[in-house]
């Protein structure tokens, strides 16, 4: 499962509103929507990879043409917040009213009700899955307790993803206000993401690759993405799908599924 987290200006309006005023920073969280996402899009036709997009709806909203891109080409538009809010520091009113406006902004863009759902930063509140499956959502994608997909007790199915195999702990980096570290170089990258997908393929794992267009739509990370996916390819026994995919196939397939049941050993 290939995942862009199209954060874009909410990278920073989400952390100080006031940053609007920094041209730079901000000039750098624009980079994703308007060249990051085209030039990711031209690589996904190129390999015929369909991919899932996690947009904030602030986004949506101030980046139709972008909308309008990623939709006609198939691929996939999931929630997350309006303007990557953090859950944890949300009461659970809050986070209701932040998820109805965010999926009837996504709705009225794209003409679709997004089933798929990826908490900002990968933080959900204990009643974060119960609010999902009562708005109608078929998966989450914001948990890390397995490497393969499960459900929760009220038959939301959920798609774990890993620190591991995301570019903002490799990539990202702002002077002030201070994000990341110094960028790795492509090759280390390349060779500890491969090494997770090799070990992945062997042990029957869902590998879910989160990537941010600002810091993925680079020109060398591109050229890494398109090594990657090239390589798996070739690797063989290995399903390119959307989250809405992956789960539409654990919920008709009760055998691929892992009951979240901490009662059995």
């Amino acid at each position: 499962m290939l995942c862009f987290d199209v954060d874009g200006e909410t990278t920073a309006l989400s952390e100080d509103p006031a940053l609007v005023s920094r041209v730079t920073t901000m000039s750098q969280c624009e980079y994703g929507p308007n060249i990051g996402v085209p030039r990711l899009l031209g690589l996904l036709d190129h390999l015929q990879v369909p991919a899932t997009f996690f947009v904030p709806s602030y986004i949506a909203e101030h980046h139709p043409r972008m909308m309008e891109a990623i939709c006609t080409r198939g691929h996939e538009i999931g929630a997350h917040g309006h303007l990557h809010e953090k859950l944890a520091h949300v009461s659970p009113d809050e986070e209701r009213a932040i998820l109805e406006k965010s999926v009837g902004i996504l709705e009225r863009i794209t003409g679709k009700r997004p089933i798929g759902y990826r908490a900002p930063w990968f933080e959900i509140n204990p009643g974060t899955p119960d609010l999902l499956h009562e708005f109608g959502f078929l998966y989450n994608a914001s948990m890390m307790a397995d490497d393969v997909p499960f459900t929760h007790p009220n038959g939301l199915i959920e798609i774990p993803g890993q620190w591991l195999l995301e570019d903002w702990e490799q990539f990202a980096f702002n002077a002030e206000p201070a994000w990341g570290f110094i960028p790795e170089n492509c090759s280390k990258v390349f060779d500890l993401w491969w090494r997770e997908f090799e070990a992945m393929h062997d042990f029957g794992c869902c590998f879910v690759l989160t990537l941010h267009p600002w810091l993925s739509g680079r020109p060398s990370r591109v050229r890494l993405l398109e090594e990657l996916l090239v390589k798996a390819h070739e690797r063989g026994h290995v399903w390119f799908a959307r989250g809405n995919e992956i789960a539409a196939y654990v919920r008709d397939h009760p055998e691929a599924r892992r009951e979240l049941n901490f009662d059995t050993p």
